[in-house]
């Protein structure tokens, strides 16, 4: 008996811009990796974030003073990864200003 020929699968590769599009679908460009952090900047940062957690807190709140046990929230995950976010941001800050002020003593 003779064996049968196996075709291969031929995965066609993906073009740079391809992939690209598949990440960011509306074709906007890429947003900077580094930006320029003054200390206002970072303050305004942590207003914002502030607002944030009074909104949380007030929905905490008012899920008491209706008696809800808990409620069933869709996305909830992209709050974890937004922490999670903020976690590497403030470690990125931490590095970048002690290397700054290594740079600055060895000026």
């Amino acid at each position: 008996m003779a064996k049968k020929k196996v075709k291969k699968k031929v995965r066609a590769k993906a073009k740079t811009k391809d992939r690209s599009a598949k990440r960011n679908p509306v074709g906007a460009p890429r947003g900077k990796r580094k930006e320029l952090y003054t200390s206002d900047r970072m303050t305004h940062v942590v207003d914002l974030l502030r607002e944030q957690a009074a909104r949380l807190s007030g929905l905490a709140r008012a899920m008491d003073d209706a008696g809800v046990k808990n409620i069933d929230v869709d996305g909830h995950t992209m709050l974890y990864r937004g922490l999670n976010q903020i976690d590497n941001f403030t470690d990125n800050a931490t590095r970048a200003i002690r290397e700054e002020k290594t740079a600055m003593r060895s000026d």
